[in-house]
């Protein structure tokens, strides 16, 4: 990759609009590593030989004496870009310019593609600023490659400035520039921004198009503001915007992530009606959310309405199946489907077999879960983390620890990050026979390692110390938890009462029991049967009844 010093040529000291001046000096923006796989999505350079050849075609157009056309270089620089080989166009350009050629607007277009898509927004401004320099106007493609830079860079804010900075001194925006600013409010999560945008470029001269419905309809399903989704959608057909494949896939995502699985299908059929096609994504999705409510007879259906239409299942498509399969404790349908997979020339992927191991894992398999691990490897594919942490989980659960400490070792050795999940499982393995001392050890390590404990950890340690006869240390950490800003749930109140309970230690015990709801946390039916069994145990009657009257008044046990 070309280092910043290679940018230097693209600066020039001629006059610059005075607009510009605060995007090019001093340089503001840093590096960045987003992607630019949206600008440009054809692909014409499909292979290093393509590209090999690209180039050499390039140089001998330099060096013929009556160089051709430039648009005949633009086109490979052009090519370049779009199957996102930055650099290498950026190295030809710097070329050409050496042998004196005069570029286009098109090729100057093409070199701040180029920047952006190496998140070197600074010389993308700057050749702005060359395009003004050799007596070009900047177009609509010049300024939404800049919006668009700026945004996948995580600028929004500065992108929206440059809008209106711009927008001042008379250039003017297209439907494509507003849907790349509403899209980049989205993604960066400031979906009311978006929409107050939306309102307002009809002053602009444009029109809202699907695109940018989609985008802000999207931003609110993923959070599940389903109703709000659709008075958007509402909203685009009293304003004559037809919604897409995009705009229902989206909608049904949304209703799905809700629960409302019955509108979600209902919705499928109406967008049929309307003769829009489902695609593959909208299937999957629909499948997906049903299966992930166990509702597998439903996520059947809508494969067989998807394979009558002639839309390929794919192996998203099985692997939600086969994760539906597991939710409902039917393991052998989903690895029927697994194997039957390999059948019909369609591979497994990581996330299948880590659905199948999961569902081996979760009914102790563990040598079968194993079985497949090497499988996977066999196959060249690479374990990830929650393959390593689901292994793990299960291994600690089957009480074989030492072998999930030795896939712990083998994740670190293999390049895969451990997480929070992976040291939670772990922890509790090894609380679970009593390796108390290792535990603490483990926790400390994963601290040195730089991962946070949370809650959930800290409720692990504690049940831990409780079983393992060290209230007192138990009782420490718990009181530790305030300090550290971790707010104590009702489980690890509940773990902590039962820990008191089980040494007879009753007045702290309900004191503990006061505290919580005084903190906003309601005992549930565990902590109530706790205290209540432990009484009865000692022979407090009196304060069991009392408690067993208080646990039925809350609705917490039938009378």
């Amino acid at each position: 990759m070309l280092r910043a010093a290679s940018f230097s040529r693209f600066s020039f000291s001629l006059h610059i609009p005075s607009f510009l001046v605060p995007y090019v000096f001093p340089f503001r923006f840093p590096s960045c590593s987003c992607s630019m796989s949206s600008l440009h999505s054809h692909s014409e350079l499909t292979s290093p030989r393509h590209v090999d050849e690209a180039v050499d075609s390039f140089t001998r157009m330099l060096s013929m004496r009556r160089p051709p056309s430039i648009i005949q270089f633009n086109q490979i620089l052009g090519s370049l870009a779009k199957t996102h080989h930055f650099p290498t166009a950026i190295s030809l350009f710097q070329q050409f310019q050496a042998r004196g050629i005069a570029p286009s607007i098109v090729t100057l277009n093409i070199l701040i593609n180029c920047c952006c898509g190496m998140g070197r927004i600074t010389p993308a401004f700057s050749t702005l600023a060359k395009i003004f320099r050799m007596g070009f106007q900047p177009d609509t493609i010049t300024l939404n490659t800049l919006v668009k830079g700026l945004c996948l860079c995580g600028n929004v804010e500065k992108a929206l400035h440059f809008h209106d900075r711009v927008l001042a001194h008379g250039f003017q925006f297209d439907q494509v520039t507003y849907g790349i600013l509403i899209n980049g409010l989205c993604k960066t999560g400031h979906t009311s921004a978006a929409i107050q945008l939306l309102r307002k470029i009809p002053q602009y001269g444009i029109a809202p198009d699907v695109v940018m419905y989609n985008a802000i309809i999207d931003s609110l399903c993923k959070v599940t503001f389903v109703s709000d989704a659709f008075h958007l959608y509402f909203e685009m057909l009293a304003k004559g915007v037809s919604p897409d494949v995009i705009t229902y896939t989206t909608l049904i995502y949304g209703l799905c992530l809700a629960g409302q699985l019955k509108e979600a299908i209902d919705l499928l059929n109406h967008m049929m009606l309307k003769n829009i096609s489902p695609n593959v994504r909208t299937y999957n999705t629909l499948i997906d959310g049903l299966c992930k409510e166990g509702n597998i007879k439903d996520a059947k259906s809508v494969l067989a309405v998807m394979t009558k239409d002639a839309v390929e299942p794919t192996v998203v498509t099985y692997n939600c199946l086969m994760d539906g399969y597991c939710l409902v404790n039917e393991l052998n349908k989903a690895k029927y489907i697994f194997d039957t997979m390999a059948q019909i020339g369609m591979a497994p992927d990581i996330q299948s077999y880590n659905i199948i191991i999961n569902g081996l894992c979760k009914i102790k398999l563990m040598d079968d879960a194993l079985n497949l691990f090497e499988e996977m490897r066999r196959k060249n594919l690479v374990p990830n983390t929650v393959t390593y942490s689901t292994l793990i989980d299960g291994l600690g659960k089957s009480r074989r620890i030492s072998c999930a400490s030795k896939l712990l070792v083998e994740m670190y050795n293999k390049g895969q990050p451990a997480n929070i999940i992976t040291y939670n499982s772990l922890l509790d393995g090894m609380f679970n026979i009593k390796q108390v001392d290792k535990a603490l050890m483990l926790f400390n390590q994963m601290k040195k390692s730089g991962i946070d404990p949370n809650i959930r950890t800290y409720n692990v340690l504690i049940d831990g110390l409780c079983k393992g006869g060290r209230l007192t240390d138990a009782k420490e950490i718990f009181q530790s938890l305030s300090i550290k800003s971790y707010r104590p749930n009702v489980r690890t109140y509940t773990i902590m009462i039962n820990g008191l309970c089980k040494e007879g230690l009753f007045e702290e015990a309900l004191a503990l029991m006061s505290k919580m709801e005084d903190n906003g946390c309601l005992p549930n039916a565990v902590t109530f049967e706790i205290v209540i069994r432990a009484l009865f145990e000692k022979g407090e009657n009196d304060m069991a009844e009392k408690l067993l009257r208080e646990m039925i008044a809350r609705g917490l046990l039938n009378g």
